[in-house]
């Protein structure tokens, strides 16, 4: 395990443990080491084990069973995209993969926009664009995009299939992610979203509806997002 002064020792184990099982070192139905041979492993406490195994837990890894002990379970795949990174950064080696449904295309903000917006904005129109991104071919993510149509020449015509949308205004346009809102519902899938995602009709769904502040003055990214979490959960790091 490499040291990181950074990070609490309980988050350090977490993700050792987390890699073993990750890496096949434990398979699903087998018993993680007792609480006693990991506090000497890693030579720490009782208190930072079970830290770390409720966080094993929480990501659903491994279930504990009082007289048992930590069980490995078939965990689902994590999706990062709370982060401000983006998708494609947060799903890291997962086979993603982005089709582009409505190409970008300038327009004046919606009436009803989903976040207020500034005098600044205001003055100019918005690029929207939709995708939808798939795992292993499987519908997970499908987004609603709104750019500030401010210092971005040519971005209507730039290819945005299978590429990274914050890697593009980093490289070509020097447009930075500072900070950021999101707000998340969970809701129920209306026919639109169930067919693009390949879920029943009313199945819950989590909706996020988000605002990503650049180092460009009301330059921001509006996305509104519905996520089909039945294989992957929402995972971060803070």
């Amino acid at each position: 395990m490499k040291p990181d002064k950074l990070s609490p020792l309980y988050k350090k184990v977490t993700d050792d443990l987390r890699a073993q099982i990750e890496k096949g070192m434990y398979q699903k139905g087998e018993l993680l080491p007792s609480e006693n041979d990991l506090c000497k492993t890693y030579n720490t406490t009782r208190v930072t084990v079970r830290q770390a195994l409720s966080g094993l837990t929480n990501l659903g890894y491994i279930t504990r069973r009082h007289g048992k002990g930590s069980i490995v379970t078939e965990p689902k795949a994590g999706l990062g995209i709370l982060s401000l990174s983006g998708v494609t950064a947060g799903v890291g080696s997962q086979n993603l993969s982005t089709s582009i449904l409505q190409k970008q295309m300038k327009q004046d903000w919606p009436l009803d926009f989903f976040f207020p917006l500034n005098e600044g904005e205001l003055k100019h129109d918005c690029i929207y664009f939709t995708r939808l991104r798939r795992i292993n071919d499987i519908p997970v993510l499908y987004e609603e995009t709104y750019l500030s149509n401010i210092n971005l020449p040519g971005f209507i015509s730039r290819e945005l299939e299978n590429l990274s949308l914050f890697k593009i205004l980093r490289e070509s346009y020097n447009i930075e992610v500072k900070e950021g809102e999101q707000k998340i519902w969970a809701i129920l899938g209306d026919k639109n979203i169930s067919e693009l995602l390949n879920i029943k009709k009313s199945h819950p769904i989590l909706h996020m509806k988000r605002k990503l502040k650049t180092n460009i003055q009301d330059l921001n990214i509006y996305s509104s997002l519905y996520c089909n979490t039945e294989e992957h959960f929402l995972q971060d790091y803070f």
